[in-house]
């Protein structure tokens, strides 16, 4: 079908093109005027004149197609539309010369497209020097600021390369022509990369090539990666989709340099001058601490930036600083997460000093909860074999690590082997064990896999009457929150005057319900919870729908 289309359009190109009757191909009469130029004179002045007529690109349109044109003249035709200004906000030249344009009768493909073979060889060969000659040109330089932007006279001759080298079915026959434009094109969208990508006036934009060009068309960005660039997101994207092992190990190694020249004290010194200036520009009179808030929220800001970008391209060099930072507890909590967050997956497994770097900060007493947190969930991507023998060396540590542990072992089991998770949880009452901890791992069981054997709620029923207290604690937790009709179970335990784990008030176990003042009344006052029965009477079992 696509052949059979592209083939249309040809024919009508080509109809066009010789001037054919409005009766052959029903053009309306604006389509006539190629048909004039082939039966006059031509000069290479005519040329460059049309390129500002208004009915210049049809002529030239004409030239590059006819072949009683010399050589010559028909290049320079094609080089006229190739210069031709926007018309409208559209590149028209271009379109007439690669991409095609719409007419009354239907799409016509571009000059080159109609063109046989020999021909578009002969035409695309001649104009390719121009094109490179002109694609080298110097970016030109960066206005003051408040100026106005020069604009870039490269553009036009880059946007003509790479539609040639783009377009489907191939116009660069010449193999050695297509890879001079290549390689001429992957310098010019990596040159002053930071103007080009935002340049708004070009038929196909920089990123929109380098994803054609792959590889070699990010190979220098990693450059682009430092304090002064305003493009370094956009750099790393690139990097990260594109790059090559070489390319993304420069430009991990890049980010954490420019994360170390944040995270320095020449930074903060060179910022807190200028904090101070913005200060009494806005004439805020601030003290010496708020300064130092505004740096510190300043630096939290442009790390993230940073961390988010290393997340994007990893690499080793990227990894080794996050654990690090992370690890280190004179950085800030929101800053340690941020480094955490900016590791997701990018753990290496094969890397034992990784594991054991992370699980320090895990079983570090200092170490916030937010940042314990992401930690684990670091660790809870690596395998079961590497991480569940030291998840069940904290169970010694408080209970709020215990129980995140605890949660990340359970969802590596499946329900024959809870008897073995069951041994580490508290045997009795002297070891502190939270509220929500047993209703928690509950939840989590009951979540197992619904075809095991035996199933979750199979599996957890003998341990209602199990002698260890943080077993029988997590069997009667898993009906929190459940159905009243399956609650019958626990009736025979409501009476159980076996006392639950103590705790003191800094411990924060929570072993407290909210009950009724009376009943069936709606308020409801604090319960203290002492015992296996009140836990059920106060706190399950009225949580049941």
């Amino acid at each position: 079908m696509r052949q059979r289309l592209v083939g249309k359009d040809r024919a009508l190109g080509r109809a066009w093109a010789k001037g054919l009757s409005v009766a052959t191909i029903g053009a309306s009469a604006w389509l006539a005027v190629g048909a004039g130029v082939a039966g006059c004179a031509v000069s290479e002045s005519d040329a460059h004149r049309w390129e500002t007529t208004e009915n210049g690109p049809e002529k030239l349109y004409a030239v590059v197609t006819h072949d009683k044109y010399s050589w010559p003249l028909r290049e320079e035709a094609a080089l006229s539309l190739v210069r031709m200004k926007p018309r409208n906000g559209k590149r028209v030249g271009l379109e007439f010369l690669v991409i095609g344009f719409d007419t009354p009768q239907g799409r016509v493909q571009g000059a080159l497209a109609v063109l046989g073979d020999d021909a578009r060889r002969r035409i695309v060969d001649g104009i390719a020097p121009k094109l490179l000659e002109m694609m080298r040109q110097p970016p030109p330089p960066k206005p003051a600021e408040g100026g106005q932007v020069t604009p870039d006279a490269s553009i036009p001759y880059k946007d003509a390369a790479f539609a040639i080298i783009s377009h489907e079915p191939p116009l660069a026959a010449n193999e050695a022509t297509k890879s001079e434009l290549s390689v001429e094109l992957a310098k010019w969208v990596q040159t002053d990369f930071e103007a080009r990508i935002d340049n708004s006036t070009q038929q196909f934009g920089v990123e929109q090539i380098m994803r054609f060009l792959g590889p070699s068309s990010v190979k220098s960005l990693p450059s682009q990666i430092n304090d002064t660039s305003s493009k370094v997101d956009a750099a790393c994207r690139l990097i990260a989709d594109l790059g090559d092992d070489e390319t993304k190990k420069r430009a991990s190694d890049a980010l954490v340099v420019l994360a170390k020249h944040y995270d320095s004290q020449q930074w903060i010194d060179k910022q807190r001058g200028l904090a101070k200036e913005a200060n009494q520009r806005a004439n805020l009179k601030v003290t010496e601490a708020q300064v130092n808030g505004q740096l510190s929220a300043y630096q939290e800001q442009e790390l993230e930036k940073v961390f988010v970008d290393m997340k994007r391209v990893g690499g080793r060099p990227v990894i080794d600083f996050l654990v690090g930072f992370a690890g280190d507890a004179k950085n800030s909590e929101k800053s340690r997460m941020t480094a955490l967050a900016a590791l997701e997956n990018r753990v290496d497994k094969s890397v034992p000093t990784d594991v054991t770097r992370i699980f320090d900060i895990v079983k570090d007493d200092g170490t916030p909860d937010g940042v314990r947190s992401l930690a684990m969930a670091r660790l809870g991507e690596l395998p079961k074999e590497m991480i569940v023998p030291k998840l069940y060396s904290l169970f010694d540590k408080k209970w709020q690590v215990r129980m995140e542990a605890g949660k990340m072992i359970l969802r590596t089991m499946t329900t024959k082997e809870l008897g073995e998770f069951f041994t580490h949880l508290p045997t009795n009452d002297k070891a502190k064990m939270g509220l929500s901890e047993p209703i928690t791992y509950g939840n989590v069981i009951l979540q197992m896999d619904e075809k095991s054997v035996p199933k979750p709620r199979e599996a957890l029923t003998p341990f209602l009457q199990s002698p260890m207290l943080g077993a029988k604690l997590t069997a009667i937790g898993s009906y929190y929150g459940g159905k009243k009709s399956d609650m019958t179970a626990l009736k025979a335990l409501e009476e159980d005057k076996a006392p639950v784990p103590k705790c003191e008030e800094k411990d924060g176990c929570g072993w407290s319900c909210d009950v009724p003042k009376a009943p069936g009344s709606q308020d409801k006052e604090p319960k203290a919870v002492a015992t296996v029965g009140e836990f059920i009477r106060y706190c399950v079992e009225p949580s049941g729908t």
